[in-house]
């Protein structure tokens, strides 16, 4: 596993944290078993848009520790709030050399 994939699963596995137990789960619909919702940063981006704007602003990322800590680097056009293109540079970013 590359740096870069691993960065990215803890930063999604780190959103799917901040989020609800409910949130992770589709609901059942009557006489069908419960489906695993799919763990994608676009999906991960979308459930912490509490507010469906299309966009992340701080309070939203801030339930995201690993995302709250890159938030300013990440607001590229420093509006205040990420994008979606703005959040996928935290899953492009080549890995800090060490």
């Amino acid at each position: 596993m590359t740096k870069t994939t691993l960065r990215s699963a803890t930063l999604v596995a780190a959103v799917a944290a901040a989020l609800p137990l409910g949130a992770l789960a589709q609901q059942a619909q009557p006489g069908q078993p419960a489906q695993p919702a799919t763990s994608t940063p676009e999906v991960a981006f979308m459930r912490a848009d509490a507010n469906s704007d299309g966009k992340l602003s701080k309070a939203e990322a801030a339930k995201m520790p690993a995302l709250a800590a890159k938030f300013e680097t990440l607001d590229k056009d420093k509006d205040g709030m990420l994008s979606m293109g703005e959040y996928m540079t935290a899953f492009d970013a080549p890995a800090p050399k060490q």
